[in-house]
This record gives C-alpha cells, structure tokens and sequence, in this order.
C-alpha cells in the first residue's frame, strides 16, 4: 500500500532570512525573538508571530501532556527521509509552519513576495534531496494578486512544486471567492495544481479568535471554523463553477465537520437558491464531487462513516509532522492498524487520493 503524506511540514524559522532577501528588505527580515518566558516566535512586521497572548494567541508555548518527539526532520532533509522511512511514508508532500502560517497577513505586499520567493527557494534546495519523495507546496503572496500568480508560476514551472497552499483570507481582507482572486485560481487551474487551504492559529485574524484568549479555545475552533467559510466561499461563491478543473484541499481541520456543513448548506440552498443564481446545484454536489478534498485526523472514529457520506475518494492522509499535535512516529501505524476501516477504503486515504490530488 502506497503511503503519502498530504500535509506534512517543513520547519522555515530558522531560515538566514537577513542573509537570504534582497538588501532593501534585510532590515525587516523575520528574525527569532524570545518573550518573557523565553518561548521563540518570529518577528514579522513588528508583531510575534503567532500572537503569544491575549485575545486570538496561540498555543505555541502552552503546558501539554504529550512531549513532541525530537527530530531535525522538519530542517534537515536527509533525517526527513529517515523519519518517513521509520513511518513507512513514500511521499511526503511538504508545507512551511513560521513564517510560512503567517505571511498572508504581512501588510507590506513587497516584504511579503520577497519571503515567498527565498522560502520557495529554500523549500525546492529541500526537496532535491529526493525529489521523487519530497514535494513542495508553494508560498505565494495572496494579499497580492499578481503576485501571487507570478510566484506560483515560478514554483511549479522552475522548481516542481505540486500545489499551492492560501489561507482563508489575508491582510487584504479578501475572502476566497473575491473577484480579485480569481486570476490566482485561473493560475492553479491552468497549470494542474491543487489550492489547499491551510489556515494557522494565533495571527489573530482567525474566525471566533477575536472573542478569546485561551490557547485552548482559540486552536480548537480556528482549524474547522475557518474551513467551513473556505469551503462556503469557494462552493457558493461559485469558484468551482468558474473554474471547473480546480482542485481545492481543506487540510488540519479533520473532517467530521464536512457531512454537517454539507447539510447545512443544502438546507440554505433549498429556500435561499435565489440569493445564488449563479450555483446551479446544492453545495453538497460539489463538495461530493472530484475537485474538492478534505484531510482527516488519525484520531477520527468516524473517518469509515465520513467516507460513506462524502466519498471514499475525498479524503487523504495528513500526518502534520512534526507538530506537536502529530504522533510521529507513530502517525501510519495509528491509521493502519485499525480494524474498522476496509483494505480498499485505507488504501485510497492513505495514498491513492493523495496521489490523485497532487497528480504523483
């Protein structure tokens, strides 16, 4: 059985970040920084990033019960290869995490294009370890249209990546169904990559984060939350109508959520259909149907009934190593060895989606 990992992530900290942009840019490079307790974060545009306290912080830095294993991996690409061989994963498709998560919410759009052209670079120097079983997802500067379009050419036609990755929204306020984004999803559509939407906690810009300050609160709703509203944006905002080859991912958020909010939708379209003219079927058409996919947690008891409900061809495998939340290296064996998912149905989340979806 085929193993690839579709949300896997790189570690970009600790990126010479001065060394790496343009001189006009050095001055404002992201750089580590320590708070009060001595926890690291990045700074970015004069703010810690993730936000370490108050309303919308983050967990980086909460007491928590179970230690993250030790691993270079996530900088290192050969012990990288070493992991995924000790976890049985052939393929590991790759996102950054810092400044990776918080770019799209940088204000200076020419600060922002500069750190996504080194971290790609830096990310495509990773992946030539093995290109056959690393695959880079492209950061680009969402905030900035063409930008972003330029850079995701860049990634995928120079250096091979197999996707790119957005948040929900960014520091230009955009949704993902807003009409100034649409060159960037003609782009990805254009040259056969997936978009997947991967959000992070603790920018302070994530849904229900504005009303806490709890890192309990604030990690727990911003993953699902905020993919709910990239899956009502890119549905009913009708992307997938405009552009009907795209692929779209909504990853580390689970997937329990996806049969609610497919009903959920329904029930608004059968008495608000007028308001939508433009969505010519129920949104749960779509988010059935070939161009959508969703990520699923280990833990998940419900990932047999969430296949019968959506698709067996919907959901992949993310293994998120190595965060604190993954359990590398434990994470294939705590898919794999269980009892009530069917041979044919682990073999298509665990690998053969997966290699759909990025086209490997």
């Amino acid at each position: 059985m085929r193993i690839i990992d579709a949300d896997g992530h790189v570690q970009d900290k600790n990126l010479p970040w001065r060394d790496l942009l343009p001189k006009a840019f050095q001055s404002r490079a992201p750089h580590i920084v320590k708070d009060n307790r001595g926890i690291e974060f990045i700074m970015m545009e004069g703010r810690l990033c993730p936000k370490p306290v108050g309303k919308a912080c983050s967990f980086v830095g909460a007491p928590r019960n179970r230690k993250q294993q030790e691993t270079t991996g996530m900088e290192d690409p050969v012990q990288r290869l070493k992991d995924m061989d000790l976890e049985g994963i052939d393929t590991a498709v790759l996102f950054g995490t810092s400044p990776f998560l918080s770019l799209p919410f940088v204000e200076d759009k020419q600060l922002a294009a500069a750190i996504s052209e080194v971290y790609n670079n830096w990310l495509a120097d990773y992946c030539r370890t093995d290109p056959r079983r690393l695959k880079g997802v492209a950061l680009v500067p969402i905030q900035d249209p063409p930008a972003a379009v330029k850079e995701l050419r860049r990634a995928v036609k120079e250096l091979g990546f197999v996707a790119v990755a957005t948040p929900v929204h960014s520091s230009s306020g955009k949704n993902l169904d807003h009409p100034d984004l649409e060159p960037f999803f003609a782009e990805a559509d254009r040259l056969g990559v997936p978009v997947c939407v991967h959000t992070g906690a603790g920018d302070g810009v994530a849904a229900g984060t504005e009303r806490f300050d709890h890192p309990f609160y604030t990690h727990a709703m911003t993953h699902p939350f905020e993919q709910m509203i990239a899956v009502l944006c890119v549905v009913v905002g009708g992307i997938l109508e405009k552009f009907p080859r795209l692929k779209v991912a909504f990853m580390e958020a689970g997937a329990g959520w996806v049969p609610y909010w497919m009903e959920r939708l329904d029930e608004h379209y059968e008495y608000l259909q007028p308001t939508v003219p433009w969505l010519p079927k129920p949104p749960s058409e779509y988010m059935r149907g070939e161009q959508l996919y969703y990520s699923f947690e280990p833990d998940e008891r419900t990932i047999k009934y969430v296949a019968e409900f959506i698709g067996d061809e919907r959901l992949v495998f993310a293994s998120d190593y190595n965060h604190s939340d993954s359990k590398f290296p434990h994470t294939v064996e705590s898919v794999t060895g269980r009892e009530d998912i069917p041979p044919k149905l682990m073999a298509k989340i665990m690998g053969e989606n997966a290699a759909r979806l990025y086209r490997l």
